[in-house]
């Protein structure tokens, strides 16, 4: 669907051709980008270093600030090392090409995020897919990928905020010898310990094990831009020296770098953040089901689900806008339906907006002619 642009925003409300509406899309799970401290901490960094380094990190680009967000990200981690990459896409380029040097071979969920599946068809590695979320279906092509393999999973599906399997995965990794790289992205910060991730949210034990490699993003959860890469030492390193997603690229300006590094330290003195985070989630799940509206139940704070036709979704959700709701209908590569409404939640909805969209939905969905069949096959986002 055409997007209007948006011309002012907060944390929870944006301006859309020129109307004030609470918004449930985008990914500032705990609306840190709009955090005082992390702005004020970015108009330092700008006074400091300017907009951009304009060069890469290899030549005259790098700053302290750079090297201080990779040794937060180490230390709130828990990894042996971590590099900061112009964004989430490149973190699984960089990690791509790098692994190339000792890894014939990828085998990746099938609704992986496209990120990875291009990163690894642009490293040479030859690529194996293995069933959605399906741990056994990955060791069996991790069995015909060969040695020296690698296993790559979302860790949280951006899609319909599904979780990967780590725990199974991880076993069956270890099994073949393989790598584990997981794409954090939608975890980080939302997700386990403190906000640490999928990892954390599974009990995998800390500090990172030398077999598995954290992809993330500083564009979601804390509410900045800029990627990361964490894992070993020797492959940091192996990225520094030779990858070119890294090797020749400008960095994230150092600017958002230093807001990036006050947002970490917010996230980890401000922890009702993610408690609100968590609680807004749960109480939007019990508002979609009192609709009726069967949506995959996740302990992260997205919710995906389809309703009746493409016509009859394209009709709630102009009228959920016109009622002063964002919901977004989206189409999305390897989402769960080909077209499907994405809410997301975040840590600075009130009670009152959750429940505010919900009454209106109801409302909507009340007065559609014809009704919309709230069946499970219907409301459900597969996969």
């Amino acid at each position: 669907m055409p997007r209007l642009p948006i011309s002012n925003a907060t944390a929870t409300v944006l301006t859309l051709d020129g109307r004030d509406v609470v918004t449930f899309g985008g990914c500032n799970y705990l609306g840190l980008s709009f955090h005082p401290d992390v702005q004020a901490a970015m108009v330092r960094g700008l006074k400091q270093f300017g907009i951009s380094t304009s060069a890469s990190r290899q030549t005259t680009g790098n700053t302290t600030a750079h090297d201080q967000l990779e040794a937060a990200l180490r230390q709130f981690l828990k990894a042996p090392d971590a590099i900061v990459v112009p964004d989430g896409y490149t973190a699984n380029l960089a990690t791509a090409q790098a692994l190339a040097l000792t890894h014939h071979s990828a085998v990746v969920d099938a609704r992986c995020h496209r990120s990875i599946r291009e990163a690894i068809a642009g490293s040479g590695m030859k690529l194996f897919e293995f069933e959605h979320r399906n741990a056994k279906d990955a060791a069996a092509r991790l069995g015909s990928a060969g040695e020296r393999a690698s296993l790559w999973t979302d860790g949280v599906f951006a899609a319909d905020g599904l979780v990967a399997p780590i725990p199974d995965l991880l076993i069956a990794a270890r099994k073949a010898g393989a790598t584990l790289i997981v794409d954090d992205c939608h975890g980080f910060c939302t997700l386990g310990d403190g906000g640490r991730g999928t990892l954390s949210h599974y009990g995998v034990p800390s500090p990172l094990p030398r077999d598995v490699v954290i992809t993330t993003t500083l564009a979601k959860g804390l509410g900045c831009h800029g990627g990361v890469v964490c894992g070993t030492a020797e492959l940091i390193q192996s990225i520094r020296s030779g990858s070119t997603a890294y090797v020749c690229t400008t960095p994230t300006s150092p600017a958002i770098v230093a807001a990036a590094l006050e947002a970490i330290s917010v996230l980890q003195r401000e922890p009702a953040r993610l408690d609100r985070l968590r609680a807004n989630a749960s109480r939007l799940l019990r508002g979609l089901k009192s609709l009726g509206i069967q949506t995959r139940e996740s302990p992260t704070p997205i919710f995906a689900f389809t309703l009746g036709t493409r016509p009859q979704m394209e009709q709630v959700h102009n009228q959920l806008l016109d009622r002063g709701f964002l919901a977004p209908l989206i189409d999305y590569p390897d989402g769960p339906a080909p077209c499907y409404f994405r809410l997301s939640v975040t840590s600075e909805h009130s009670y009152e907006q959750i429940d505010g969209l919900i009454s209106v939905a109801t409302e909507s969905l009340r007065e559609m002619r014809p009704p919309i069949s709230l069946q499970p096959e219907l409301s459900s986002a597969s996969g």
